[in-house]
């Protein structure tokens, strides 16, 4: 797993620069890594490889907690929010490595307003051609899997009125999306080359679909989610998105995946992205559009169910989907906070990881 953290002033609640100093300074133990983002403002952990969810949420509490410490040391904040809640950087935050300086040079202006902040989680297969079948059987869960790990609601001072603004900004980039039915691995390695041969993508790593085969390790990488508050929501996401990816492989070549448009399903994770689980009566199964959010929650766990029975993961998902469900997700929470008193400092109080909050369980 990767998570993304924004670094944000102490007082003023304005992002700061550190990202590559905590970087190059930062020791977290191994298996685990920490590394400078796009933006000086953001920074990222990396897990080790992890067989199981205590293994994650181990690692995941060590490093957030670790990673605090650092930020409080140069007088930042470590902050789990998928988009800067005030402020704003432009290209003179980029950070100076020699990848982003390319992505620069073909994206431009693009690269002054994305400073976003999500989860990615690797997921191991056998082979390209496993990923592939994967991809194509987890499209349809996507908007569902968006709304439920929205995290991104508050932006410039306000209410976006987005639960995910994330994915709105994050949409910018030309192949930031849902991913098209792939027609096989060579249909995949094709539009690949296609793609970065058109310039839409540097490099195979900045095609930025929600789900797709990683370009540099045997896995399906989902990586449509906002950061999330807690470790246990980070784990959560791992646990469902290991349980699509146990399901797809267990499905018969032969039995179609589920015929969805690219511009339907587009439209569907656009909604997910504006309503997350605030609006229950706004749907985002992209199959059954009338179902409520929950509803289509409720479908994907009872999809996986087997796929989390073999994996040890059933009892903990369905703790969590409860939990969830009578806290809501972190964007309705951070909605609850700012309600009470629309300073978007007590939101930044609130999200905040700290040396002891970040070793907590919330269940």
């Amino acid at each position: 797993m990767e998570e993304e953290f924004l670094l944000l002033d102490a007082v003023t609640g304005h992002p700061v620069p550190a990202g590559p100093v905590i970087a190059s300074t930062c020791s977290v133990p191994a298996p685990m890594r920490v590394q400078a983002e796009l933006h000086t403002v953001q920074l990222e952990l990396v897990s080790g490889v992890c067989s199981g969810l205590d293994e994650l949420r181990r690692q995941l509490r060590l490093g957030r907690s670790v990673l605090a410490a650092e930020a409080a040391e140069r007088g930042c904040r470590l902050v789990p929010m998928g988009v800067l809640p005030l402020g704003h950087v432009g290209i003179e935050a980029l950070t100076p490595a020699v990848r982003y300086l390319s992505m620069l040079d073909n994206y431009r202006g693009l690269l002054d307003d994305v400073c976003t902040a999500g989860a990615h989680v690797h997921v191991g297969v056998d082979g390209v051609e496993a990923a592939v079948k994967v991809c194509n059987r987890v499209r349809q869960w996507l908007p569902t899997l968006l709304a439920l790990f929205s995290n991104s609601p508050l932006c410039n001072g306000r209410d976006t009125g987005y639960a995910s603004w994330r994915t709105v900004v994050w949409s910018r980039w030309p192949t930031a999306g849902p991913p098209p039915h792939l027609e096989g691995t060579h249909g995949y390695r094709r539009m690949i080359d296609d793609l970065v041969g058109g310039a839409a993508s540097v490099d195979p790593g900045t095609v930025y679909w929600y789900v797709r085969p990683s370009s540099c390790w045997p896995t399906v990488e989902f990586r449509f989610a906002d950061v999330s508050l807690t470790v246990e929501e980070e784990a959560l996401l791992a646990a469902l998105c290991r349980g699509l990816v146990g399901t797809a492989l267990q499905e018969p070549d032969e039995t179609p995946a589920a015929p969805l448009g690219d511009q339907y399903l587009r439209a569907a994770c656009w909604r997910a992205a504006r309503d997350g689980l605030v609006d229950s009566r706004t749907g985002t199964d992209p199959v059954v559009a009338s179902a409520e959010t929950w509803h289509a929650v409720d479908d994907l766990v009872r999809h996986v169910r087997p796929a989390l029975v073999d994996f040890g993961d059933e009892k903990f998902v369905d703790g969590m989907i409860n939990w969830l469900k009578e806290h809501g997700n972190g964007a309705s929470r951070q909605r609850r906070i700012f309600s009470v008193s629309p300073d978007i400092s007590n939101v930044i109080d609130y999200t905040a990881i700290s040396v002891t909050d970040s070793t907590v369980s919330i269940l």
